[in-house]
């Protein structure tokens, strides 16, 4: 029951012949649109002088918070400074 351009003809179903196609559904673009607006939101942060713990939005969200909030750009491994 393959599609008719499949050069193989044996898979048993549609959806099986079209899995082996590896037709992207969507989900790849969103993790990386997702990837891509941490890592901006990162730079973002970097660039102001504040360095976040890790790359996620929640590190870097934190980190943007602690700045705002003590008018000194936040440094994780400095954190008492």
């Amino acid at each position: 029951m393959c599609r008719s351009g499949c050069p193989l003809q044996n898979h048993r179903s549609y959806a099986e012949c079209a899995r082996g196609l590896s037709i992207n559904t969507g989900e790849v673009y969103t993790r990386d649109r997702s990837w891509d607006r941490e890592l901006d939101a990162y730079d973002s942060a970097v660039s102001a002088g504040i360095q976040p713990a890790g790359t996620s939005m929640a590190e870097v969200d934190k980190a943007v918070r602690i700045s705002d909030a003590t008018g000194v750009a936040y440094n994780a491994e400095k954190p008492w400074q």
